[in-house]
């Protein structure tokens, strides 16, 4: 039998503890919270200790106690074998009680806070006693486990994950798709009794998960932080605070996290009651918090109805709302949209008499059309077709021939907060070879491709996002179709190449551009002061892509090598090895593909030159892109 398949099913066995026998359940009680909170890994496991976990379930634990009545309890550390033992004392436990009216008709949180990990299309919690070279046997495995959850015989069961990749708990989770701030479930009702009704006849199974696309979380939890205050905050005049309504307040951590529903979930809401006799909430907080409510109202309503009177209405009843940017965002995007459309028909017609005076004429009638390059290519083609071009403004002074060498690789001593891949150091030999200055564009993607999928629109400049690693193979095809014989084609930087190039040459620098504070006004990163590091600077954090180019280079003349947005690398992801390399290509298959520099999403530590992010070879993200490399 394969060793994993064998461990797989050991997994599904009961285990026997390792560590001395945890306690056993309090008395039955109507709500119940387990918290798993994970500081401290061992030694040479792969992942570096944590600090805030056990603090921030505690902090939840208090407030679910003593606001809402909760008997919670707080599992610090725990092996594998202590999960295990523990989520099988409350599958106990709930069994022998189906007759009482609360732990069968009652509520069950369970949440997990600590690192978490994905390999193999498998998402994984690490426990205290979980290694990365062994994660399939020692990680706690979601495939695994949420069925076991799901059949524990509690009528409501919310799982919560604030660990990195926990969006891998619901296998479906890419093609959902989901905003939590949009999550509403069919059986949700309005007033406080029908609600109660509701809660005591429909199952429920809902995931809140820190992130929402596959992504690393900073140990500076915000989904800890949200969801605190949605607990203090979010309860109605009745008392009644709804999963629904929690994840409201979600919505606006960063990484964006997701509510979703998994295996026998049926119409039921999660709910938190809070005690009778509680002191009376802050009148400021309750007015801030119906406010909020009715700001989202309005936007969800304006949204549905996508026209520039609703958005306008919005304005007019909330002009410094949460979505005032996103309702101006959406009324210029309607009022372009006919010019857009008049834009493409002119260009259609232009093509279809492919001729060098019709081109003319439309770059006449649309001096900022959208196919304004194309048009030039098209007259270069029809008026000089010897000396045709085919990739318009990326000509052979946007790249920069980078001169071999050898260099470390890897978390070497100046890079910090390390993430356990990024290890052992190991030297690189590259020979020479040529990278782009700059991310490839949207206007450029528009020429090769004819369609632009970026997320953030209208910004020819801007890096394209939202492009899978799959997407670029396309669009190289089709580049590389139209160069000049004797041209070696274009091609992803190897991941080794990447990290040579950001480093200047393979110096030891923590950012991509020379530098070992991250700033704001250098690099486009999350820049709140909530991610500040010791080695960044607190400033604007503009939640956007920048133009290329918008900051300044690092010695070899390389522009937004860390920020703006993740870049593709050729490279299948894979574990590093101790051993000397020459040009190395990564690993020959696998289930992730690797992207590199960080983005305008993320916390300074993603934007190092050692640090390795991954998806896989079809995601679209809208932090990710990728520049162009080619053989010398």
């Amino acid at each position: 039998m394969p060793v994993r398949l064998l461990s797989i099913l050991l997994l599904l066995l009961p285990h026997l503890p390792l560590q001395p026998r945890l306690p056993l359940l309090p008395p039955a009680r109507h709500d119940y919270a387990l918290f798993f909170a994970v500081n401290d890994y061992a030694p040479g496991s792969g992942f570096d200790d944590l600090t805030l976990p056990v603090a921030n379930a505690e902090a939840i634990a208090k407030e679910l106690r003593e606001r809402y009545g909760f008997t919670t309890e707080v599992v610090k550390n725990p092996t594998l074998d202590q999960i295990s033992e523990k989520l099988r004392q409350y599958q106990t436990f709930f069994a022998k009680n189906t007759g009482a009216r609360y732990p069968s008709n009652g509520q069950l949180l369970i949440y997990f806070t600590g690192h978490g990990y994905a390999e193999n299309n498998n998402g994984y919690f690490v426990p205290a006693d979980g290694r990365l070279d062994r994660l399939y046997s020692t990680g706690f495995a979601y495939a695994i486990w949420r069925p076991f959850i799901n059949r524990i015989e509690c009528r409501h069961i919310l799982v919560a994950i604030d660990a990195c990749y926990s969006v891998t708990f619901d296998p479906d989770w890419y093609d959902k798709k989901m905003d939590p701030g949009h999550f509403r479930r069919p059986g949700e009702l309005s007033e406080g009794d029908r609600l109660l009704l509701a809660n005591e006849t429909d199952k429920c199974r809902v995931s809140f998960t820190s992130d929402g696309s596959e992504d690393k979380v900073p140990e500076k939890s915000n989904f800890a932080r949200k969801m605190l205050e949605g607990l203090r905050n979010g309860p109605r005049n009745d008392g009644i605070l709804t999963s629904e309504a929690l994840a409201g307040y979600l919505r606006f951590a960063s990484p964006k996290p997701r509510l979703s529903s998994f295996e026998g979930d049926e119409n039921g809401s999660f709910l938190f009651v809070q005690k009778t006799g509680l002191q009376a909430p802050d009148p400021a907080q309750q007015t801030q918090t119906a406010e909020l409510e009715k700001d989202l109202l309005a936007w969800k309503t304006a949204k549905a109805a996508n026209t520039i009177a609703a958005y306008q209405d919005y304005l007019t009843r909330f002009p410094n709302g949460e979505f005032r940017q996103q309702a101006n965002d959406a009324i210029g995007a309607i009022q372009t949209d006919l010019a857009l459309r008049r834009d493409d028909l002119a260009w259609e017609v232009a093509k279809e008499k492919n001729t060098a005076e019709a081109y003319k004429k439309y770059q006449a009638d649309f001096p900022n059309g959208r196919h304004y390059a194309e048009a030039d290519i098209k007259i270069q083609a029809l008026t000089n077709p010897a000396n045709s071009i085919s990739w318009g403004s990326l000509r052979p002074d946007q790249f920069v021939l980078v001169k071999g060498g050898t260099f470390n690789m890897g978390c070497t001593s100046e890079q910090q907060d390390c993430y356990g891949d990024e290890k052992p150091v190991h030297q690189v030999t590259l020979s020479d070879f040529y990278i782009g200055k700059y991310e490839v564009t949207q206007k450029q993607w528009r020429m090769v491709m004819g369609n632009d999928p970026s997320s953030f629109k209208n910004c020819d400049d801007c890096p394209v996002e939202s492009v899978s690693w799959d997407d670029v193979q396309e669009f190289l095809k089709k580049l590389n179709q139209s160069l000049p014989a004797g041209q070696k084609p274009y091609r992803l930087p190897t991941e080794a190449e990447w990290e040579y190039a950001a480093r200047e040459g393979g110096k030891a620098v923590l950012f991509g551009n020379g530098k070992n504070v991250a700033d704001p006004a250098e690099i486009n990163f999350d820049g709140s002061s909530a991610s500040k590091k010791t080695y960044s600077i607190a400033g604007v954090d503009r939640q956007k892509t920048t133009p290329v180019g918008s900051f300044p280079a690092n010695a070899l003349g390389l522009y937004d090598m860390s920020g703006n947005v993740w870049e593709w690398c050729s490279d299948w992801k894979g574990a590093y090895t101790s051993g000397n390399q020459t040009n190395p290509a990564g690993p020959t298959s696998g289930s992730y593909r690797v992207v590199r520099g960080g983005s305008w999403a993320g916390d300074p530590q993603y934007c190092r030159v050692a640090v390795r992010g991954y998806g896989t070879a079809g995601v679209r993200n809208d932090n990710f892109g990728f520049r162009l490399a080619r053989t010398l």
